[in-house]
């Protein structure tokens, strides 16, 4: 294909990605600073928030809309997260299998705080639901759509509104 477009890369705005870093970093100390062994890096958290910015952007082009929801902020929060793997455990970290799904975690409660849930609320869920969403997060594929569902919910569950 001679005539054939590079792909346009959408760069987001680094005031806006400084500022999400910024909010993650906080939501990490909040949730899982008492969590020995392990660290938040920098680096790879820029490329899960540059790479949520671009699937936000993408989802709104597709659309046609122009802000996205909670619920969608939420998941594509969620998918970066557990994408890219952020939480880093530092070498001498001792191995155990809340260690090894930090990320799910993180992930979680990163993506619950765009539906303004705290982490006292995170720990209020019944542990089998936190469980299974650790699991699906960790070991199923998921989508942005799949997870703007589950965002929906819970905060369906959370107002006790129906759905």
């Amino acid at each position: 294909m001679a005539n054939a477009q590079p792909p346009v890369i959408i760069k987001p705005a680094e005031e806006k990605v400084l500022r999400r870093i910024f909010d993650l970093e906080k939501v990490f100390a909040d949730a899982l600073g008492a969590f020995k062994g392990i660290f938040l890096s920098r680096k790879i958290l820029r490329l899960a928030v540059e790479s949520y910015f671009r699937d936000i952007e993408r989802l709104k082009s597709f659309h046609k809309i122009e802000f996205s929801d909670q619920h969608k902020r939420a998941a594509f929060t969620m998918l970066w997260i557990v994408r890219t793997h952020p939480v880093q455990l530092h070498t001498d970290a001792n191995m155990t299998e809340a260690l090894l799904l930090i990320n799910e975690l993180f992930a979680i409660h990163a993506g619950f705080a765009h539906l303004g849930l705290t982490s006292s609320d995170i720990s209020a869920m019944t542990a089998n639901y936190l469980r299974n969403l650790v699991y699906t997060l960790h070991y199923r594929p998921v989508s942005g759509e799949l997870l703007a569902s589950v965002a929906y919910l819970v905060e369906c569950a959370y107002a006790e509104k129906t759905p």
